[in-house]
Parts: C-alpha cells; sequence; structure tokens
C-alpha cells in the first residue's frame, strides 16, 4: 500500500519542500501521539473527509512514523496548522486535547461558553486562547472563532466611534453609549446560546462578515 498512497515527497516539489522549522519535529514518536493521530483519521474517514484508499495509506505512514516529522507527513493537505502550532513545533492531529467535544457534551458547551464571557475579564485573548487549544472542527473552537471575531469587530468599531464622536464635539455620545449596551446584551447571549450546545449567529456579524479567525 506504501508504493501506491501518494507519499509528502509527491505532493510538494523538491525547491519548496520544507524544512525543519523546530527541533522538537526530530523527537520520536510517542505511543500516545501515535494513538491521537490514528484517532485523527478515523474521525475523518467517518466524517467523510477520507476515502477508504486516503485512510489506508495515510494510516500506514502513522504507523510507520519514527519521528514527529515523519509523523506530519501523514496529515499533510488534510490538516491546516495554525503558525502558533508551527511556532511550537506541535500539531493539531496529535498534540493533546486540552478542549475536546461537541455540542452535545458539557465539557464542549462549557468550553465554548467561557470563550464568549472571558472577554468580560480578558478581552479578546480569552476567546483566543480557546481556539488555539480547541479540538479543531469542535463546537468550542468554532464558538471560540465567533466570539473572538465579534469582540475584535467590536473594538474596531468602538474606537473608530470615539474618534468621530470627539471630532464632532461629542455629537454622538448617545449612540455609544447604545452601542455599549448592544455589546453588553449580544455578549451575554452568546454565552448562553454557547452554554446550551447552540449554533447562534451574532446579529452584529451579519453586517460585519470579517472573519480574523474561520468559524468553520
Amino acid at each position: 500500500m506504501t508504493g501506491q498512497f501518494p507519499q509528502y515527497s509527491d505532493y510538494v516539489p523538491a525547491s519548496s519542500k520544507p524544512q525543519p522549522v523546530h527541533p522538537s519535529l526530530g523527537l520520536g514518536v510517542t505511543l500516545d501521539e501515535r494513538d491521537r493521530a490514528e484517532r485523527f483519521l478515523a474521525d475523518a474517514y467517518a466524517d467523510g473527509r477520507l476515502n477508504e484508499f486516503e485512510f489506508d495509506g495515510r494510516m500506514e505512514q502513522v504507523l510507520q512514523a519514527q519521528t514527529r516529522r515523519d509523523l506530519n507527513q501523514a496529515f499533510y493537505g488534510l490538516v491546516d496548522v495554525p503558525p502558533t502550532s508551527k511556532a511550537l513545533g506541535l500539531h493539531p492531529a496529535y498534540r493533546p486535547n486540552l478542549v475536546r467535544q461537541d455540542a452535545g457534551s458539557s465539557s464542549g458547551r462549557a468550553a465554548a461558553a467561557i470563550a464568549h464571557f472571558s472577554p468580560f475579564v480578558s478581552w479578546i485573548f480569552g476567546p483566543l486562547l480557546v481556539n488555539l487549544v480547541a479540538t479543531p472542527g469542535s463546537f468550542a473552537k468554532r464558538e471560540a472563532a465567533k466570539a473572538f471575531n465579534f469582540q475584535f469587530v467590536s473594538t474596531l468599531f468602538f474606537i473608530v466611534a470615539m474618534i468621530a464622536n470627539g471630532i464632532v464635539d461629542d455629537r454622538f455620545g448617545w449612540l455609544i453609549g447604545f452601542a455599549w449596551i448592544a455589546w453588553f446584551v449580544l455578549t451575554i447571549v452568546g454565552g448562553v446560546k454557547a452554554a446550551q450546545g447552540e449554533n447562534w449567529q451574532n446579529p452584529a456579524r451579519k453586517i460585519a462578515r470579517w472573519e480574523i479567525l474561520k468559524e468553520k
């Protein structure tokens, strides 16, 4: 099967093959990492993201991998590795799942709710942290992205609004006050909906469609 399944080197031109960017890529593959990688591929196959041929080939690569760099090759083209994970030499397909589960699990709903409520004490950094540690494709990761994007767009709005209000001699102070109330209410509603496991769309995001973090 190995001779038939396209290997990492078949996907990447020789001139653009990536070089190790972190010392940990040369570390040996642990049993836990291999187990998590196998479960990741099994989930991808069950979700229809891999056909049987691709699943068998990638699983064989996982079983034969000796280093983390070898293990990464089994997921080439299947997983987008965030820049933060690249910098730390991690890979979302086999790193420990610090935040996991979907909307049907209490841990997934709790993590999603924390992402929405955390801006009250940590601004955008709370949702960002949850998004970084959440399992790719999970309910918690999607909700954390929604929370981050809403808070980021809201921050830009308030900055622009306050500058404009200063220019026109505080004529729109009432509008800024109304916007603060709307931000507070929408943040609360987002957290409550996430805690209930609902895939709620913030109405403010329908107007400002920027996606700094992917919501899917």
